[in-house]
């Protein structure tokens, strides 16, 4: 699959999980126990099945023979998919309490790096002697430095866009999941370079 088409499918996806939350935020806005319940529970799980998505089209990168679906048989084998969804889910909450790490642009590439690493040591610790799951130096720079540049041009569009999205849906605090939304589709540069890291080890 080209960049092009995941880029699309990627964008296509997040747009979809973005307006579900916005939609369910509006229609819960009058209880703020449930609109609890959808900020910390419901979009975050949304969340986590789109990151899913995204690195099951980013997924082949790493053997060019598999497909998409090799990463979903992955993750369906042994309860793998429940462990996935719920170390993820944990992970988030855990990451949203280190103010460092926090932010959306530290915080999807690492559970995006995180969902990578787990089922490609489920799937080939079998056949690699000595797995490695950390990139190599100049892998690391090459994200951090793009994670940078992508925090300076976006800050200010995320913020003008979650004014726009609390007057139009009449909510409260949307800057969280526009951030979300944007970084998601803008960390698939840091998932091919991760990818691309691990590849080396089926050579």
């Amino acid at each position: 699959m080209n960049a092009a088409w995941i880029v699309l499918l990627t964008a296509t996806s997040v747009t979809i999980g973005t307006s579900l939350c916005f939609w369910l935020l509006a229609r819960t806005n009058d209880v703020a126990s449930t609109v609890w319940v959808m900020q910390h529970i419901a979009c975050p799980i949304f969340k986590i099945i789109v990151l899913l998505i995204m690195v099951s089209l980013i997924y082949p990168v790493i053997d060019e023979s598999s497909s998409s679906l090799d990463f979903w048989r992955a993750i369906s084998q042994q309860g793998h998919f429940s462990d996935l969804l719920n170390i993820l889910f944990l992970a988030g909450l855990l990451i949203a309490f280190i103010p460092v790490v926090s932010h959306p642009i530290i915080a999807l590439p690492l559970q995006s790096i995180l969902t990578i690493a787990l089922v490609f040591k489920w799937q080939y610790e079998a056949v690699i002697d000595s797995i490695t799951l950390f990139p190599s130096l100049a892998t690391l720079v090459k994200i951090v430095v793009y994670m940078i540049v992508i925090y300076f041009i976006t800050r200010e569009s995320s913020i003008l866009l979650s004014r726009w999205m609390d007057k139009k849906f009449t909510i409260k605090g949307s800057i969280r999941l526009v951030s979300d939304a944007t970084y998601l589709v803008l960390q698939i540069p840091v998932m091919l370079l991760y990818s691309s890291s691990l590849k080396h080890q089926l050579a």
